[in-house]
């Protein structure tokens, strides 16, 4: 292989400037070095734990390292972030190693960041997310939409999100709950408050796994602990005390695990529902509704009334409904089956022919029962599902059975649907965040009976007569009468 010479490289550039080159060189690559900080030393403690809590939470942990003198944990200035340049203020712990002793060291340098400069989300941002999420809007794309017509600053779909998520938390707890974290939650809020308006618990019971169960009806086959809780306020328990009759029900899909919400209130002579208060219970059973009635009862004894000796009961004709009250109240009662519901269950029952449905609601058993020359199998089979079902065990369901006492439950129902509506926005909460939901539902029930509100539903104990009924009443009783 032939070996090429080749000549020197010559630089057009005068010795003059390749010095000046030379020093802009050197000079970047002093800048490019890592400035040396000097630290000074702020204060000493005895322990680690004296140490951290000094510093605040202005400061949080970077880095950390080893040395023949301690270890050393260096802290940065919280107002930068974290993956960027950073303040030149810091500060670092030492923790001695031939002691418990901790030094605290802080360099000389000041601050050097942006203070006006705001991370995340802005505060007023924030209180209007707030107020809008109190307001019932609480889907991100609605409150983004609302802040955009509002001309303020937009945070991100993510910032949005963990805000409702850390707001969420804040207003309502933790989604997980314990047994023992619901019972410390149950005696911190059955005081009885001086607010006639402010919810309380009015009575609860907690099972654990160990504890032993009243019968069988308490043993669930998944094992699992159990619970009871009733939350009223005064104002409501003493409507409560002026009732002649009592409606019951049970809502689901409110709470996310599943856990029914237990229902009870009377009707005035207005016909308006007036709610007594809610119970949240780990069932619908026998025991779950003794147990919110005989709540009622206890209610009553804590603001000094008289037990209450309903003279009705208004439900759907469920067993469990029926059972408890029945095991509660020894007096004399009827027992009033919901007429809608009645309808329903015989709709369904006699689907076969519209024509046989008609019929048998036209005649009297009696007359349906002598004509022995019957021979339609299907029509047979109706009467006696409607003579066991709706004569002998429900037999409560036809209009006139109580004097001023409804004969379906649909006020009740209907708040139930307003629960949903109003109260958890069509949500389902977990158990936690529901409770801190269910306060304020008896408080709102509570607030809207007040008579010193400008639309208060006051209990009405005379039915309201309109001047049209006078009128048409005074002229009926004007015309002649043949």
């Amino acid at each position: 292989m032939e070996l090429v010479q080749v000549d020197q490289y010559e630089s057009d550039l005068s010795e003059e400037e390749l010095m000046e080159v030379d020093e802009a060189s050197e000079f970047k690559r002093k800048q490019q070095k890592k400035k040396s900080k000097f630290w000074i030393k702020k204060a000493m403690f005895d322990n680690g734990a004296e140490a951290e809590t000094s510093i605040g939470n202005q400061w949080s942990k970077y880095y950390t390292n080893h040395t023949e003198d301690g270890r050393k944990v260096y802290y940065r200035c919280k107002k930068a972030k974290r993956h960027g340049p950073q303040c030149t203020a810091s500060l670092y712990l030492l923790y001695h190693a031939d002691s418990d002793r901790v030094t605290i060291y802080e360099t000389e340098a000041e601050h050097q960041h942006h203070q006006d400069e705001t991370r995340g989300i802005d505060e007023n941002v924030k209180k209007i997310i707030e107020d809008l999420f109190n307001d019932g809007i609480k889907k991100p794309k609605l409150i983004l939409r609302a802040l955009e017509s509002r001309k303020v600053k937009v945070p991100t779909s993510a910032q949005l999100n963990n805000y409702l998520v850390y707001y969420r938390k804040k207003k309502y707890g933790s989604h997980k709950i314990s047994l023992g974290k619901l019972e410390e939650w149950c005696k911190n809020n059955e005081i009885i408050p001086v607010d006639e308006n402010q919810s309380f618990v009015v009575c609860y019971k907690i099972l654990y796994n160990g504890d032993e169960y009243e019968d069988d009806e308490d043993i669930e086959d998944d094992a699992g602990g159990k619970f009871r809780i009733f939350i009223s306020s005064l104002r409501l328990l003493n409507i409560a005390s002026k009732s002649q009759h009592i409606h019951a029900d049970a809502t689901y899909k409110i709470v996310w695990q599943g856990f029914p919400v237990l229902i009870i209130g009377t009707t005035d002579l207005n016909k308006a529902f007036h709610p007594f208060g809610m119970a949240v219970c780990s069932n619908e059973k026998t025991k779950d509704f003794q147990f919110i009635f005989n709540s009622l009862q206890i209610g009553m004894q804590k603001i000094g009334k008289d037990l209450l000796k309903p003279a009705a009961l208004v439900s759907d004709a469920a067993d469990a409904i029926k059972n408890g009250f029945k095991n509660v109240f020894n007096n004399s009662y009827k027992e009033i089956m919901c007429w809608a519901h009645m309808k329903r269950k015989i709709e369904n029952r006699s689907c076969n022919s519209s024509t046989t449905f008609k019929l048998t609601t036209a005649l009297f058993m009696k007359k349906w029962k002598m004509n022995s020359k019957q021979k339609n199998q299907s029509i047979l089979d109706f009467l006696n599902y409607f003579d066991y079902e709706w004569l002998t065990l429900n037999d409560g369901w036809y209009e006139g059975l109580q004097l001023n006492t409804p004969s379906t439950n649909n006020a009740l129902e209907a708040t139930n649907r307003t629960i949903k509506d109003d109260g958890t926005f069509r949500e389902r909460h977990v158990l936690s965040r529901f409770l801190a939901i269910s306060s304020n539902i008896i408080y709102n029930w509570s607030t809207e009976r007040d008579p010193l509100s400008v639309n208060a539903k006051l209990f009405a104990i005379e039915p309201t007569i309109s001047l049209e009924l006078w009128t048409s009443s005074y002229q009926w009783a004007q015309s002649r009468k043949e």
